[in-house]
């Protein structure tokens, strides 16, 4: 059984149930998976290359965000769980906030 139908039956398993608790924990290692494979793989499928001076940048710039985000935390608690939990990092970099969120500075 495909990834996609695991997390499909166990959501509608628990949308059954009407436990909201595990669809999100459904829907949450269904993202874990997927930004997972999308780290293991490169663009258009392709196996990325360890040497390559591109992963090596890509494995940089996502170890920079990380220890950033580390650092935030332990100044703002709520912030850096908030920027762990949107920032997503692989081929491209992106902030998907789980919830729309309004910034005021």
């Amino acid at each position: 059984m495909g990834t996609t139908n695991t997390y499909s039956a166990a959501a509608s398993e628990a949308e059954a149930f009407s436990d909201p608790a595990r669809v999100e924990r459904a829907r949450a290692e269904r993202q874990w998976i997927t930004a997972e494979l999308a780290a293991a793989y490169g663009l258009h499928g392709r196996a990325r290359l360890a040497g390559d001076p591109v992963e090596r940048a890509r494995q940089a710039v996502k170890w920079r965000i990380r220890h950033a985000i580390g650092r935030i935390d332990q100044a703002h608690p709520a912030l850096g769980r908030h920027l762990r939990n949107s920032i997503r990092t692989g081929v491209f970099c992106a902030y998907l906030p789980e919830q729309p969120t309004s910034w005021q500075l």
